[in-house]
């Protein structure tokens, strides 16, 4: 049972009797008769939830070292409940999915359910989630804010953290037969990041502020519109100059060698005269078919976060560009090669796309500003055949 104190210091503790231990939590407040008042109310309703097997002592110390303890004399008092605890299931669920993942998505699902699914749902057995929980959980991390106040986490980071929970959850319903609490549930609605692609000009003022070492590096990019994890996965072997062709086949993704993510990413792309220029600088001094065509000081692959950190962002910043992601490379090289009226189909081929209908989606607007095609050769059209009145 759950009782009250005042230590000597002046302050209230709560006094809590359970599972043949004795937990002692402070309630940082003074011994007022408001607060006293405020104590009593919390303990009689710890008291009510003990009576009922109901009390989780997270709910009320989530932050206290004892947790863990609590919750462990908690499961050897009732050893022979039929559903497991969440965080039981969870790590079963991802030793079962793992096979099925590479590496680099296995790491972020463990991180997932690690570091902010267990902490949260780990001592709630897998048939007490309930859909409002999920929502309560959900509220927290939309509310998670910096020093500015801007939000930590995006709705689509969000939505990343919840997909483990939505996925336990089904398999876990199957499993143990009961409802699954979550067909209501609707993710949050993501907006998509902005494409800020690069002018002809903005691509020409930082390849002349770039340092030298990178110049052939970022040509690549802008030339091919290749992804950052497929630039960096380049090996000599991949470079076919008898047949002037770039075979994109892996990546390499937090230090770790894939297969490309998708059958379209797998793809030939050509060497133009401009291109091979470029290649033939940057594999003069490899030996080996596995050499990278880019590494590191240490002879290792690039990772994609020290590009966008020392290297991107200084040269935008050198170049008096405004700020964008690495990843705008890839969108100003299609923009560029529509611009310049290349097929969309071929295109859509060179950028790894199962379709040319992301193409006009994403990039028509900045295609006509690229291509002067603006709409004056309508605007002409109409003043010349006397529809528009003359000012």
């Amino acid at each position: 049972m759950a009782n009250i104190r005042v230590r000597p210091n002046g302050i209230i503790q709560y006094d809590i009797h359970i599972y043949g231990e004795r937990f002692r939590e402070t309630s940082g407040m003074p011994a007022t008769p408001k607060n006293l008042k405020i104590a009593k109310a919390t303990i009689k309703q710890i008291n009510a939830e003990i009576d009922l097997n109901t009390f989780q002592y997270r709910d009320y110390f989530p932050d206290s070292k004892k947790v863990e303890l609590f919750e462990q004399l908690q499961r050897d008092k009732y050893p022979d409940r039929f559903f497991p605890y969440f965080d039981d299931f969870a790590k079963k669920w991802i030793a079962q999915q793992a096979p099925k993942w590479k590496n680099s998505y296995r790491k972020t699902v463990e991180r997932n359910v690690h570091h902010y699914l267990i902490p949260f749902f780990g001592n709630t057995l897998i048939n007490e989630i309930y859909l409002n929980q999920l929502d309560q959980f959900r509220q927290q991390l939309t509310e998670m804010e910096k020093e500015d106040g801007s939000r930590i986490l995006s709705n689509a980071r969000v939505n990343n953290i919840l997909w483990p929970l939505i996925s336990i959850m089904i398999v876990a319903a199957e499993e143990f037969k009961f409802d699954y609490p979550f067909s209501r549930y609707r993710a949050l609605r993501e907006q998509k990041a902005d494409s800020s692609p690069m002018t002809l000009q903005e691509v020409k003022r930082f390849l002349d502020y770039v340092e030298p070492a990178w110049y052939d590096y970022f040509l690549l990019r802008f030339m091919t519109g290749m992804r950052s994890c497929e630039v960096h996965g380049l090996q000599l072997k991949h470079i076919d100059f008898d047949h002037r062709l770039i075979k994109v086949r892996q990546n390499v993704v937090n230090g770790e060698i894939t297969d490309v993510k998708t059958p379209k990413s797998r793809r030939d792309l050509p060497i133009n005269d401009i291109l091979s220029s470029s290649l033939e600088r940057i594999t003069a001094t490899l030996t080996e078919p596995d050499d990278f065509l880019f590494t590191n000081d240490d002879g290792e692959p690039l990772d994609t976060r020290y590009i966008g950190k020392q290297v991107w962002h200084p040269t935008l910043k050198r170049a008096g560009l405004k700020t964008r992601r690495p990843y705008e490379t890839r969108h100003t090289a299609a923009v560029l090669h529509l611009a310049a009226h290349e097929n969309p189909l071929y295109v859509s081929q060179l950028l790894g796309h199962s379709n040319t209908r992301l193409l006009f989606e994403i990039y028509a607007p900045y295609v006509f500003n690229a291509a002067r095609n603006d709409g004056s050769a309508f605007s002409d059209l109409m003043r010349s055949g006397g529809v528009i009145k003359s000012d």
